[in-house]
């Protein structure tokens, strides 16, 4: 009688459980076809959080009652599970009677096992330890973050034990000990590693290592054993035609373990922290009008960064301002949210629904790109507590403080609102506070933090910034160099090319540019400025044409400055002095020292206002005093601005709990 579909069978294990003892023999039950749960339970809550494996053994079989054979038997699974999150895959421990204890190691069992490697454990490991210290010499190399070694006690001995741990960090110094009298060095390795240790591992101290005692404990490296093969089924990724050689799968991978670890890129990060200062772009605050139509579907933009604590309007007949990121009526409502940086609303559902036109008044601000300042407070047992407090300085600017702690080997952090509070994901982290005019700040944690670990803070100030908002915007300018002084009045002209039609400029006798550009020449030192009508094209050049002779230089003595430090004296030979020529050099001394060593020069340059009267200028275009072109009269109050770097100390006291 031919083997038929329904001779295909599959037979239970003695036991379909997960407990250790699960598998087992042969049980001669078969596993009913289309029956719910017939193998697996159904996944509960838990399980698809936390995630679970279920093993179970079956035996194929073939239930007819004579000795026809079965040829090009298979077992593959037929339809995958519909929810995405559940795997299915096949192996087999070649045994008939092992449970499910074995099936689990065969699994676990990817690495294995390698050579000993550079290291030996340092006194007592003790059972709970995520820390874990091997001496070695100088010149050995210890493991790298996320090698996996073996820890071996009392290899070869009916009281062998092992375990498997990933290093997660790695931390090395020299040390000494003594010798006969004689110090030696040699290299501690400090290895935190993923899971406590299961059990106390016994290792040598530092002499006995030294002197080549045997250790009872031994650090080995790992290898891949690939131990077992894995069957599943996959959907395909395109059609299969007839006569194809090739089929596409739409992956070569299912998942085998459950993982709480997933891969998050994180690119284009500030080293310095992500954390943004804002700072004021106004003087005030501004009113811009926006119509709107107001509802949870549709958010709004008022085109700039926003400093928090500025924002008011009036919606709905409802006055509303901001308050750490949120927007509220004045009976506390929330109706929104504010993104500071971006000045992004996002409206709540008790906010209304309608057109309206808000008129929002506010201060802008931006986030300027700044390295941040960052200060560590160590937790050590001494002072573990759930209250720290200290001073800042630099203040830090609202909005820009965070202040992180570890607590169970997790790392949780506290933001400042931007109204001086110190807020986490939710109340359970702590909270905090922060003075934005003295830079106090007062952490509570919501857990003790970790003894060996830091306190955390990364701040922003604004005292590296300034506001451009009511500063001249200068046009575009092209200085020159004509390597010549005493140049003629009137005599220079400036020719360039610009999009093929020839360009001139020409100097008056006051020094200015007429024509296709204007700008400045002092004659008496050959440097100006030219501002070009239309900007020219790059790599243009500038052809100057001009007359120059011998400068006159004259040096005038015993001139006495009045009470408001006022110079008057004449200069020239009693001719009329050519405008934009004039060039003084006038010695000052610092006003704390007056000392004669201390002498610094200020040069200034004259600017004609007319024929007959100049400005004196200096370099950064400051006026400093006049000249009377017709009689060479002058009247100077020199002054030269210098910074001199002072280093001053400022005591800084830090409070912590005990």
């Amino acid at each position: 009688m031919p083997v038929e579909t329904n001779n295909l069978v599959l037979y239970k294990s003695e036991r379909l459980t997960d407990t250790p003892d699960g598998g087992g023999k042969y049980s001669g039950q078969v596993v009913v076809d289309g029956e719910s749960n017939n193998l697996f339970p159904d996944v509960s809550e838990l399980d698809r959080t936390m995630g679970r494996v279920s093993l179970r053994k079956v035996f194929a079989g073939i239930n007819n009652n004579d000795t026809e054979s079965l040829m090009g038997s298979t077992v593959f699974i037929s339809k995958n599970p519909d929810d995405p999150n559940v795997s299915a895959l096949l192996f087999s421990t070649e045994s008939h009677t092992d449970v499910r204890t074995n099936a689990a190691n065969r699994i676990e069992n990817y690495l294995a096992k390698g050579g000993q490697i550079a290291g030996t454990p340092l006194d007592t490991l003790w059972q709970g330890m995520k820390l874990i210290q091997v001496a070695m010499f100088k010149t050995d190399t210890e493991s790298s973050v996320g090698d996996t070694i073996v820890l071996v006690s009392n290899e070869g001995l009916a009281t062998e034990h092992e375990q498997y741990l990933r290093i997660t960090k790695v931390e090395t110094r020299i040390a000494t000990l003594t010798v006969n009298n004689n110090q030696v060095e040699y290299k501690i390795a400090t290895y935190s590693i993923n899971d406590p240790l299961d059990r106390d591992f016994v290792g040598l101290s530092a002499l006995q290592w030294y002197n080549g005692a045997k250790s009872p404990t031994i650090v080995r490296d790992t290898i891949v054993a690939d131990t077992g093969k894995y069957y599943a089924s996959v959907e395909i990724a395109d059609d299969v035609s007839v006569n194809s050689f090739t089929i596409q799968a739409a992956s070569i991978f299912s998942q085998l373990i459950p993982s709480s670890q997933t891969e998050t890129p994180l690119v284009d990060l500030n080293a310095l922290s992500e954390n943004v200062a804002l700072l004021a772009g106004n003087s005030g605050t501004i009113t811009a009008p926006f119509t709107t139509n107001v509802n949870t579907n549709q958010s709004l933009y008022i085109g700039s960064g926003v400093l928090p604590g500025s924002v008011s309007f009036t919606l709905f007949g409802q006055a509303i301002s901001d308050n750490g990121g949120t927007l509220r009526t004045v009976s506390g409502t929330q109706v929104g949210t504010i993104d500071y940086q971006t000045g992004h609303i996002v409206w709540t559902n008790a906010v209304g629904t309608g057109t309206a036109t808000i008129n929002f008044t506010f201060t802008p601000a931006a986030a300027p790109t700044q390295p941040f300042e960052s200060y560590a407070l160590p937790v050590t047992a001494n002072n573990q507590g759930s209250n720290w407090t200290g001073v800042l300085l630099p203040i830090p600017a609202p909005g820009a403080l965070s202040i992180s702690f570890m607590a169970q080997g997790k790392f949780y952090t506290l933001k400042d609102n931007g109204t001086g509070r110190l807020v986490g994901a939710n109340e359970s982290v702590g909270t905090g506070s922060i003075n934005y005019q003295t830079g106090s700040w007062l952490l509570t944690t919501g857990a003790l933090p970790d003894v060996g670990t830091p306190i955390l803070l990364l701040w922003g100030t604004p005292i590296s910034t300034f506001t451009r908002a009511n500063l001249p915007v200068l046009p575009a300018a092209i200085e020159f160099d004509l390597g010549q002084v005493a140049i003629a009045a009137s005599s220079v002209t400036v020719t360039w090319l610009l999009e093929g039609v020839e360009k001139t400029a020409t100097s008056n006798a006051q020094g200015q540019f007429t024509g296709d550009a204007t700008g400045t020449i002092n004659y008496a030192s050959g440097t100006g400025k030219i501002i070009p009508a239309k900007l020219p094209q790059k790599n243009t050049a500038f052809n100057f044409a001009f007359n120059y002779g011998d400068p006159k230089t004259q040096t005038v003595s015993d001139v006495t400055p009045d009470s408001n430090n006022k110079l008057t004296f004449n200069i020239g030979t009693g001719s009329a002095i050519q405008p934009g020529s004039v060039e003084l050099q006038i010695p000052v001394y610092e006003f704390e020292t007056s000392s004669p060593d201390k002498f610094q020069i200020v040069t200034l340059f004259d600017v004609p206002l007319d024929a007959n009267t100049g400005k004196l200028m200096n370099r950064l275009g400051v006026q400093q005093g006049v000249i009377t072109y017709a009689t060479g009269a002058v009247e100077v109050t020199p002054t030269l601005v210098t910074g001199r770097t002072i280093t001053t100390y400022q005591p800084v006291t830090f409070y912590t709990s005990t």
